[in-house]
């Protein structure tokens, strides 16, 4: 039975990123990028950043039968990510992201298909033919999707993340206790843990959402981040970029490099956020979201100088 330091689940997109805008967009109107970058996303850019940061992980993931998928699949393949406990349906599985970034932020126009009847199964059979130390979502999902596969993770002893993302459930009635306090961490950005706390101060949003959560972790752009853990919340400060290309997949690369330090070096969690300050940091200096993610060498490297 193969083992791993990390199994992430989550779908891949495939990201056509426009860069160099002069402006957004109008109704009625044509505006020229100066370029135009394929690039894979979500979840692929958390597992190829893990995996440059010399971290053992498993995707479970879904690929279907389309161009998109194939062309994210063959990316990841190159990048030498473990693509073991991936399913391969039959049919389209499009995740298709037009991303529009302007002056260090961006607007996204996306497109997904429904997910396989079978995906919900494969994903329990996957993390039932492996062992790991440690289980990250890519994204909210409801309750009735996550316990079955998180009561998988406790059985082997793992410990459970989770990302947010922009998802329906954040705008909607939820049973936010339910679903939080069955996780580790929780590593919303700072948009969203004001969303769900209704709170406008991100401290605050942290120290709300420490009653469900053991560990929160707020990414806060160029602010760095915010760790809450046992009713304390430190901010952890940014590493500074002299260039910000493109934000897209930042906070992906943040988690991995938190994961990094959490799971694999048991780091202090000052640490562990440093670790994702870095990754995310680095990130923006290039068009998509795994570009410029850092080898373990590189990471180092800057911790050693910050």
């Amino acid at each position: 039975m193969k083992h791993y330091d990390v199994v992430v689940i989550g779908d891949y997109f495939f990201d056509l990123i426009y860069t160099g805008l002069p402006e957004m967009p109008a109704l009625g109107r044509e505006i020229y990028s100066q370029e135009v970058t394929v690039a894979g996303g979500a979840m692929f850019t958390t597992a190829v950043s893990l995996h440059r940061l010399g971290v053992h992980v498993g995707w479970v993931g879904c690929f279907g039968n389309d161009y998109y998928s194939e062309t994210v699949y063959n990316f990841a393949l190159r990048e030498g990510v473990d693509l073991s406990l991936n399913i391969k349906v039959d049919q389209p599985f499009r995740r298709v992201t037009t991303a529009l970034p302007l002056e260090g932020e961006r607007a996204f126009v996306t497109y997904a298909d429904p997910a396989p009847a079978e995906l919900h199964a494969y994903r329990m059979q996957a993390l039932e033919s492996c062992t790991f130390n440690h289980l990250h979502f890519g994204g909210l999902k409801a309750p009735e999707t996550m316990t079955p596969l998180i009561e998988i993770a406790r059985r082997k002893g793992a410990t459970v993340s989770t990302d947010c993302n922009d998802v329906p459930l954040l705008y909607t009635s939820c049973d936010w206790e339910t679903i939080l306090s069955q996780v580790d961490i929780f590593m919303p950005n700072a948009r969203e843990a004001k969303t769900i706390s209704h709170r406008t101060d991100v401290k605050e949003a942290a120290q709300w959402l420490m009653q469900w959560v053991n560990l929160v972790v707020i990414k806060d752009g160029a602010n760095g981040a915010w760790v809450g853990h046992q009713q304390q919340v430190e901010s952890i400060p940014p590493l500074i970029c002299t260039q910000v290309v493109d934000t897209t997949g930042a906070g992906d690369c943040f988690n991995a490099g938190f994961l990094r330090g959490y799971v694999v070096e048991k780091a202090p969690l000052n640490v562990c956020a440093r670790y994702g300050n870095i990754c995310g940091s680095l990130s923006v200096a290039a068009v998509g979201g795994a570009t410029a993610a850092p080898t373990y060498d590189e990471l180092q490297r800057e911790f050693l100088q910050g």
